[in-house]
Order: C-alpha cells, then structure tokens, then sequence
C-alpha cells in the first residue's frame, strides 16, 4: 500500500545514525499515523544526556510513545520499516492513528 511520510515541523535530520524525528504517515486508503523512530546510537546519546540531568532516573532508561527504533534516520530505512509495518499490519499497534 502507498504512503507518504513527512515531518509535522518540518524538523531536519542532523546525523542520520544518532537522532530520532517524529513522523507523520499518510496512508493511501486516508488513515494517518505518527511515530517517533530513533536510532539505537540515539538512545545512548539520550541516556548519557540524563544521566547528566537526572531525567529518568539518572539515565536508566529511556521511553517514548510511538517509538521505533531504526538502525539510520534516512528516507529509504524509514520507507523500508514504514512499508513493513503497513504490510504486516503492525502499524496498528506501534504508531497513534490520527484518522
């Protein structure tokens, strides 16, 4: 099924191996979903990041709602992921519906 991606803020990728984008997903039968994907470089990145600030017990864990981890932030992982969840269904279950 196709689909379209986009970004609500027009939000730009600095490192596609450690960063997350929160992603809008317009699927083609008119059902919109949102995700957050992070990288797993990103994810270290966060909790070295909280366990200078304390966030989250002091880098312990980290969470998000809608969260995927891909291994890069680039258009053709984000595509492959995005196509897989939509094929198997699972996009039900790991994203929000919007509408």
């Amino acid at each position: 099924m196709k689909f379209h991606l986009r970004t609500p803020s027009g939000q730009e990728i600095v490192d596609a191996v450690d960063d997350n984008v929160d992603i809008l997903i317009d699927v083609e039968d008119g059902r919109l979903f949102s995700a957050t994907f992070f990288t797993i470089n990103n994810l270290s990145t966060l909790m070295r990041r909280y366990r200078a600030s304390g966030e989250c017990a002091a880098g312990k864990y980290v969470w998000a709602k809608d969260m995927i981890v891909v291994e890069s932030i680039t258009r053709a992982t984000l595509e492959v992921a995005i196509d897989e969840l939509i094929r198997t269904g699972e996009i039900e279950s790991c994203c929000t519906r919007l509408h």
